[in-house]
């Protein structure tokens, strides 16, 4: 199980680690974005510091309904007691987004009177 808080913004939030290429861990705070269906999206730069290997672009709608193209990564992260592959598309933003399709095997609880945050 996973544990987290929502923040003053409203943000569900939990820490999540990514594994570098020599499989040290790196703790970050996340944010679990419902509105985005794929795996994990990060700054381009963490991929590139953990040495994540680079796929290739892939073409997305944000909610702007602007249609973007970013750099896609294959790296590793640390998720329910496991090392798991994900693919990640970066961005220019700081923040890093869990999204849908890592949740797709969970229940994702947001308790938003209470600021808690289970991911069982």
């Amino acid at each position: 199980m996973l544990q987290g808080s929502v923040n003053e913004h409203g943000e569900p939030l939990v820490r999540i680690v990514l594994l570098s290429s020599r499989h040290y861990r790196h703790r970050h705070q996340a944010v679990i974005d419902t509105g985005f269906n794929g795996l994990l999206s990060l700054p381009e730069q963490l991929a590139r510091c953990y040495h994540w290997r680079w796929l290739g672009y892939e073409s997305y709608e944000i909610a702007t309904g602007d249609v973007v193209q970013e750099k896609v990564f294959l790296g590793q992260i640390y998720w329910h007691g496991h090392a798991r592959e994900v693919y990640a598309v970066t961005s220019h933003a700081k923040d890093i987004l869990i999204g849908t399709r890592l949740l797709q095997q969970h229940r994702l609880t947001i308790d938003f009177r209470k600021r808690m945050v289970q991911i069982t």
